[in-house]
C-alpha cells in the first residue's frame, strides 16, 4: 500500500511496519515532522545565503533522515542530494534544489495529514 501526492509517495505498509503497526505514534512523528519543516527550509536558505555548505549538509542530512523514516524515498534522495552537494562544497543549483525539496516536504506534509495508516 502506498499514499501519493503528486510524485511525492510513501510506503505505507513499511511505514506501519516500522512503527509496530502504533497508529499513534505515526501521528505524533507527523507532528513533528510538520513542526520542523518551516525551520528546516528556513536553515537550508540561511545557510545557502551564507555559502555555509557544512550547514547546507547538516540541514539536508536531517531532512534526508526524517524522509526515510517516514518511507519517503523520492523525497529523501532529493535529500541527500542536496546533502551531497553540500558535503562536496558545491553549492551551484543549490537554490533550486532547495525549492524542489521545499515543495516537495509541503507535499508529503498534507499525505501526511490525510493519515494514510489510519483504517
Amino acid at each position: 500500500m502506498t499514499g501519493e501526492e503528486g510524485d511525492v509517495s510513501i510506503d505505507v505498509a513499511a511505514l506501519l511496519a516500522s512503527a509496530g503497526g502504533d497508529h499513534g505514534l505515526l501521528d505524533e512523528l507527523s507532528a513533528t515532522f510538520e513542526a520542523e519543516r518551516p525551520e528546516w527550509i528556513a536553515s537550508l536558505r540561511a545557510a545557502l545565503a551564507a555559502g555555509d555548505a557544512a550547514a547546507v549538509r547538516r540541514v539536508a542530512h536531517s531532512i534526508a533522515g526524517a524522509a526515510g523514516y517516514l518511507r519517503a524515498a523520492g523525497v529523501r534522495q532529493r535529500a541527500v542530494a542536496l546533502e551531497t552537494m553540500g558535503r562536496d562544497g558545491r553549492l551551484d543549483g543549490a537554490a533550486a534544489a532547495i525549492d524542489r525539496l521545499e515543495a516537495d516536504l509541503g507535499a508529503l506534509s498534507r499525505l501526511l495529514a490525510g493519515a494514510p495508516w489510519r483504517p
